[in-house]
């Protein structure tokens, strides 16, 4: 029996097969898409990997720098010279694509590096703290940069895998097998109304030899 409740007619032939042909077409457009993104997304999940670690680094960098002026100068000579720092910066995402689906790219941008203490403040190692930590924000950015591709690449794959798996399984399957029904439906028919054309064929040979 068809999986698809129609008739098995001639119109219907040709239907199901521009169906089929249109779903085939559309699986291996979606199982290129899904190729695709799982080598972006096994690329981005390595790039995550690394930008971690260098965000790991430089967040200790900055905090071992950040112990040694605490050691140096004191809490409260840290606290009073972070009152007087105006630092700024600004941070711009913008997207960028892949298989249509957008993924964002973060630039951040800090002030230009500069002494904001002189060698007479009570933490002379304040300088070296605000480098490591300005120099922590681009890494930062990288990363989340690319954790966000990586979620967004991840949804889009399972959303594109279960699509390729309901035509693998699903709908292709129903429509070969609807069309094999069909065309069996339809040779059959063919082949009785031959056998019936030849048995009034006959029937009339024999009547018409009688008659002579």
């Amino acid at each position: 029996m068809p999986k698809l409740n129609v008739p098995p007619t001639k119109s219907t032939l040709l239907r199901v097969k521009r169906d089929l042909a249109f779903a085939t077409e559309g699986f291996e457009l979606l199982d290129q898409k899904r190729q695709v993104l799982v080598m972006e997304l096994m690329t981005r999940v390595q790039a995550a990997r690394e930008a971690q670690e260098r965000v790991d680094e430089a967040m200790a960098d900055a905090h071992a720098a950040l112990r040694s002026a605490l050691a140096a100068g004191g809490t409260l000579a840290m606290e009073g010279e972070s009152l007087g720092i105006s630092d700024t910066h600004a941070t711009r995402v913008t997207p960028s694509r892949v298989m249509g689906l957008s993924v964002p790219r973060v630039e951040v941008t800090v002030a230009p590096t500069k002494a904001e203490f002189s060698p007479g403040a009570g933490a002379v190692q304040s300088d070296a703290v605000m480098v490591k930590f300005r120099e922590a924000l681009d890494v930062i950015g990288e990363l989340a940069a690319i954790e966000t591709a990586v979620v967004r690449l991840a949804r889009e794959l399972k959303k594109t895998q279960r699509r390729v798996n309901a035509l693998e399984k699903i709908f292709l399957p129903d429509y070969r097998e609807t069309l094999k029904y069909i065309s069996e439906v339809l040779e059959e028919r063919e082949r009785d109304g031959f056998v019936i054309m030849k048995m009034t064929k006959d029937r009339m040979e024999k009547r018409e030899e009688g008659e002579s």
